[in-house]
C-alpha cells in the first residue's frame, strides 16, 4: 500500500504472520540534541545502579509499552481535538458524535482523570466510586454488551478488554554502538546544603543524538474477520452487534481506501506527534523526534 506522509510517498510491505495479515510501518525515533533518554528497567541486586536504563541483551530500548502509552496518549488527542472534523469524515450525525470521544481505560480512573470527564473531554461519567465508560465487550445472559457508544476510536487501534485491536507495537532497539551515559543524583541536605547522607543514586542515561528503529504493525485481516468480509477500517460485528459504532455510519465502500485513511489521517499524525518518552521529564529528559521510514 502507497501512503502519504508529509510531501513523501512511501510504500508500506504487506507480510503475513499465518494467523493474520499485517501492513508494516518502519519507525525511527531519535532522541533530541538537547535532551537524554531515561526509560527504567529493575534494578540488578549484582549492579550498585539504582536506576538502570531498560536494556535488551545488554543494548539500551524503548519497550513496547513505553511507545504504546504515547502512542494511545496521541491518539486521544486527536480524536479530542478534531471531533467535528471526523465526524464530517466519517458522516457521524450530531447527536451521535460521542462515539468520537476515546475512553480512559480503566474501571477505576484517577482523581486527575475523573476531572477530565467533568470536562466532557472522554466518555462515560462516574456514578459514585465506579466509572462507566471504559470500553469492554461484556457478554450478559448470552447477549453482547458493549454500550450505547461501542469501542471507542483509540481502542479500535489499540484493543480493549475483551478485544484486540489493530496495531502490533516491538520494542525498539538502539542502532549502532551502545553509549550510555552513567549518572549520579544527590539529594541535598536542606538545613546544611550539603549532599544528605546516604541520598547518591547511581543511573543510567541514553545520549543525546542516540537512534532507535522498530515498526508498527497495522492488522489488516484475520481469517475470523475475513469469513465476516471485515477488514480494517470497517466496522467489526460480534453477534450481529455493531461493536465500533464510529465507523457505523462511513460511506466509504472500498477497504482499501479505507485503510488508507486510518493510516493517513489518524494513525500517522499520531505518531509523529510524540514528542517525549520515558521518565525524569523535569530534568529535561524524553525528548524525541519520531519519523516514518522508507524501506
Amino acid at each position: 500500500m502507497k501512503i502519504n506522509v508529509g510531501d513523501r510517498k512511501i510504500e508500506l510491505k504487506e507480510n503475513s504472520l499465518g494467523w493474520a495479515k499485517v501492513l508494516e510501518i518502519p519507525i525511527k525515533i531519535e532522541v533530541c540534541e538537547d535532551s537524554f533518554l531515561h526509560i527504567g528497567a529493575t534494578p540488578s541486586p549484582l549492579s550498585e545502579k539504582k536506576a538502570p536504563i531498560f536494556k535488551i541483551k545488554g543494548k539500551p530500548a524503548i519497550p513496547a509499552s513505553s511507545f504504546k502509552g504515547a502512542l494511545r496518549h496521541q491518539l486521544e488527542l486527536l480524536f479530542i481535538n478534531n471531533i467535528e472534523k471526523f465526524a464530517e469524515k466519517f458522516n457521524i450525525p450530531d447527536d451521535k458524535k460521542d462515539v468520537l470521544k476515546p475512553c480512559i481505560p480503566s474501571p477505576n480512573p484517577t482523581k486527575a482523570e475523573q476531572e477530565l470527564l467533568n470536562l466532557k473531554m472522554y466518555r462515560g461519567k462516574m456514578e459514585g466510586k465506579k466509572y462507566v465508560g471504559h470500553c469492554e465487550i461484556k457478554v450478559e445472559e448470552d447477549k453482547i454488551n458493549v454500550g450505547d457508544l461501542g469501542i471507542c476510536p483509540v481502542c479500535y487501534f489499540m484493543g480493549a478488554t475483551g478485544i484486540m485491536g489493530f496495531l502490533r507495537v516491538g520494542n525498539f532497539i538502539m542502532e549502532g554502538e551502545s553509549d550510555i551515559i552513567n549518572q549520579t543524583n544527590i539529594r541535598i541536605d536542606r538545613k546544611t546544603g550539603t549532599a544528605a547522607k546516604g541520598a547518591k543514586v547511581e543511573g543510567e542515561q541514553v545520549k543525546p543524538g542516540s537512534v532507535f528503529k522498530g515498526k508498527i504493525e497495522v492488522v489488516l485481516s484475520t481469517p475470523i474477520l475475513e469469513m465476516q468480509g471485515i477488514k480494517f477500517g470497517d466496522a467489526r460485528k460480534i453477534s450481529d452487534v455493531v461493536i465500533d459504532k464510529w465507523l457505523e455510519y462511513w460511506e466509504e465502500k472500498n477497504k482499501e481506501q479505507k485503510a488508507k485513511i486510518l493510516i493517513e489521517e489518524i494513525l500517522i499524525p499520531a505518531i509523529q506527534n510524540i514528542r517525549i518518552l520515558g521518565g525524569q521529564k523535569s530534568r529535561g529528559a524524553g525528548k524525541v523526534s519520531v519519523s516514518i521510514l522508507s524501506e
